[in-house]
């Protein structure tokens, strides 16, 4: 899929929620306030679903994003006006970097060195903004207040801006060079909503909708992960067999099957060694998922893959296979060591068939492919047999 329609679909999802959520808050008088009372307690809710979902798929990065949240709504509840003024002073330029930062760094156990040290910062973190609120320096305030800007967006102060802007600038960039499409789209917005949302947190329920959409991105978003790292395979991104599985069962009574399989794949791991193999099916899956024809493809396992084509005829999925075949073969793969660097080919073998009345059910099918990929390779090689 061309990578700016998929960050337009990545990006669709939470902006949609966040304008929505958003657009509320120019309604508040049309809209009774019972509606307005119960946004707490959505919040509330939604948060303990996040931190009891990351807890148990060891998403613990949710964790680190929600829980600065709980407590800054919780503070702003409860501390005095000039405190609270203080502390969304702090927090506008702390919460975005905060969010980069746990973005940025890979999942770990909770409890491994790596995951103690995250809760240590985030300790430390808390600790260091309470002592500010609560021992304020007038010097630091004045600092953090300083002008950058001639235009004034208050009350987010001009260095908060700049971090926003670096922020910003930093997730469309990674977005730009195809890093974590699901990650930092989302992030994107919830930083956009969260600069929004201070822009007018003295609207009446401004704060609560912030938090509320906010909340429901990063529920989303983790339940969308935990969909990913059930059905996608995660050193191609291409859909495992799982998703295989599922899809099989939604078939009609016309659809075509190509098993593939990278030629000579165990030598050429021996040779140039298992982290260069993985670069290799990473291209080869790239090229696979282009596949035209309203075909789909798998990860089989190890480097054999699937497509599936649901009501093609066989002349049809033989074509677009063998396109894929040939475009396989005309990319230089660049082996690099040390000394040198050299270009090499990557040839697949690649087995078609349609369904037929003597096929039980979608695994006969795939039975029969797999066969005619055997004799692809029997045959030499770097072809397709239709069968």
């Amino acid at each position: 899929m061309n990578p700016l329609k998929l960050i337009a679909i990545n990006i669709s999802i939470p902006l949609f929620i966040s304008l929505t959520l958003g657009s509320l808050i120019f309604y508040e008088k049309k809209i009774p306030e019972v509606i307005f009372s119960i946004i707490p307690y959505l919040f509330y809710a939604i948060t303990v679903a996040i931190l009891w979902i990351s807890w148990h798929f060891n998403r613990n990065r949710f964790i680190f994003i929600i829980l600065p949240l709980l407590l800054i709504y919780i503070a702003f509840e409860h501390l005095g006006a000039k405190r609270a003024t203080d502390l969304f002073l702090y927090v506008s330029m702390l919460y975005p970097l905060h969010i980069l930062l746990f973005l940025s760094l890979k999942e770990r156990g909770l409890f491994s060195i790596w995951g103690v040290l995250k809760i240590a910062f985030f300790i430390v973190e808390i600790a260091v903004v309470l002592y500010f609120v609560f021992y304020p320096n007038s010097d630091i305030i004045t600092l953090l207040k300083t002008k950058l800007f001639t235009t004034s967006f208050y009350p987010i102060e001009d260095i908060a801006l700049a971090i926003a802007i670096f922020v910003i600038t930093v997730i469309v960039i990674l977005l730009i060079f195809n890093r974590s499409i699901l990650y930092n789209s989302s992030f994107l917005i919830i930083v956009l909503t969260f600069y929004t949302g201070f822009y007018f947190i003295k609207t009446p329920h401004a704060k609560e909708l912030l938090l509320l959409s906010i909340s429901i991105i990063i529920f989303i978003l983790l339940i969308r992960e935990s969909y990913r790292l059930a059905f996608y395979d995660e050193l191609t991104s291409l859909p495992g067999r799982r998703a295989l599985m599922e899809d099989m069962a939604k078939l009609g009574m016309k659809y075509s099957f190509a098993m593939i399989d990278i030629d000579h794949f165990k030598k050429f791991n021996d040779t140039y060694g298992h982290d260069t193999g993985d670069e290799v099916l990473k291209m080869v899956a790239t090229k696979l998922a282009e596949v035209g024809g309203g075909g789909k493809a798998y990860r089989y396992g190890g480097e054999e893959f699937v497509l599936l084509f649901p009501s093609r005829e066989l002349d049809e999925s033989y074509t677009s296979t063998d396109t894929l075949r040939e475009v396989i073969a005309k990319t230089p793969f660049v082996v690099r060591n040390k000394q040198n660097s050299k270009k090499i080919y990557i040839n697949i073998s690649c087995g078609v068939v349609q369904k037929n009345s003597q096929d039980k059910d979608p695994f006969a099918v795939m039975k029969r492919a797999d066969n005619a990929l055997y004799k692809a390779k029997k045959a030499g090689r770097n072809q397709v047999i239709k069968a």
